[in-house]
């Protein structure tokens, strides 16, 4: 509910600013293709803020975690305010593009809103329970447009950790989900500064990294002592405990992945082993298996070779059944094409469509000779079927298949 409350809220911002600019398209002749965008930073007493580096982040949506960066972080535009808060960016990126300053998640302020003419868009990336992600302002210029006079608004961070993830090797761990746990303990002490019990606790979220690796927690929210764990990948990083007084931030925290490499290798070895393990189904004595592959066509030539075929779903309980035995939140090739007008459905082992599982509920009607057939594939989150066209976004997520064949000595259940 409130991830579709989120989306909605995104949509709506990022419509209105897109409207904003052509408004101002129309209000002024554009002299060229490119578009410019200036104005001044200010903070609450309405004060410049010189010396504040801004930027202009391409992004694009992604499910189900939301923005990433479109291009590489050393292409994005850079400036510094001037003595009067002054900023200027020009050939602005076209498409979805974010404001932000640097270092992103470290820096010494919070944007508070953007005022552009009559109209004021806020930023809710730092308030609590919203995602950082979400709530950074998002907008799209139109080519040849010119945005002037806009009032950047700013404040200092409220109580807050803020730490860096780096490899082995020093580099960061850039835009990249990460599991971050803060551990809050309260300890007591008696007249001799002994100490005498206490009261703690923790909070657990997933957070993603920025450009340069860093990351922020506004958890912290009373004076106590904090620690903080990082896992990615099976690998964690765990910080000291240090003392924060109430309205204090934490900003100096690194935390080192040294044995991320490791963890990676022995995956790695996990993931093969299981690749070559079939499993059997005890209803119908079928074997099953899952294997990487590069599309549909791969994967139909990967089963042949082993004597299989990709697999068909024959009845609700088969399908349940590779639910659970396949539960990855991955899309999976299935024996299925949805047919040209005039042939009738039918699996890859030849069997008759007598089941179907669709996405919207409702079979995708045959396709014309010119168009050809669509390969299926069932979707990450649901396990539902749905056809995969060559232009269909979601063509590059679908990386492994299911092959099928009746019991073998080498199955293995």
């Amino acid at each position: 509910m409130m991830h579709s409350h989120f989306r909605k809220f995104y949509v709506v911002s990022l419509v209105s600013i897109v409207v904003l600019t052509l408004l101002f398209s129309a209000d002024s002749i554009a002299q060229t293709d490119k578009s410019s965008l200036s104005g001044r930073v200010l903070d609450t007493k309405g004060k410049p803020v010189a010396g504040l580096e801004l930027g202009i982040k391409p992004v694009e949506m992604v499910e189900p975690r939301g923005m990433m960066p479109r291009t590489p972080f050393a292409s994005w535009l850079r400036v510094v305010t001037d003595k009067e808060g002054r900023f200027s960016f020009h050939n602005i990126n076209v498409g979805s593009s974010q404001f932000v300053m640097f270092p992103e998640s470290a820096s010494d302020f919070e944007i508070i809103s953007l005022e552009i003419g009559d109209l004021t868009f806020y930023s809710t990336a730092f308030l609590q329970n919203f995602p950082t992600w979400f709530g950074k302002l998002t907008f799209t210029i139109e080519p040849g447009t010119h945005l002037e006079n806009v009032i950047v608004n700013v404040k200092p961070p409220r109580m807050r950790i803020r730490g860096r993830v780096l490899l082995k090797d020093g580099t960061p761990l850039a835009n990249t989900d990460i599991s971050l746990t803060v551990r809050r303990r309260q300890r007591n002490t008696d007249f001799f500064i002994f100490p005498s019990g206490g009261s703690g606790g923790s909070s657990g979220r997933n957070v993603k990294t920025d450009a340069e690796g860093y990351f922020v927690s506004y958890y912290p929210d009373e004076t106590s002592e904090y620690s903080v764990i990082v896992k990615y990948e099976g690998a964690s990083a765990k910080s000291r405990w240090f003392r924060l007084k109430k309205g204090q931030r934490y900003d100096k925290l690194v935390l080192v992945l040294k044995d991320l490499e490791e963890h990676r290798l022995r995956r790695s070895e996990r993931v093969k082993a299981r690749l070559s393990v079939w499993v059997v189904n005890p209803e119908n004595d079928h074997a099953y298996k899952r294997i990487k592959c590069d599309s549909w066509e791969d994967a139909k030539a990967k089963a042949e070779a082993e004597n299989a075929s990709l697999v068909a779903i024959n009845d609700a309980s088969e399908q349940k059944w590779l639910e659970a035995v396949y539960p990855e939140k991955a899309f999976f090739w299935i024996g299925l094409r949805v047919p040209e007008k005039g042939a009738s459905g039918k699996w890859n082992n030849s069997e008759p469509l007598t089941y179907t599982n669709w996405v919207d509920s409702q079979e995708p009607g045959p396709r014309s000779v010119s168009e050809g057939e669509l390969p299926v594939a069932m979707e990450f989150f649901s396990k539902r079927w749905m056809a995969i066209a060559a232009e269909s976004p979601f063509l590059p997520m679908v990386k492994y298949a299911i092959l099928e064949k009746e019991g073998t000595p080498e199955a293995t259940q």
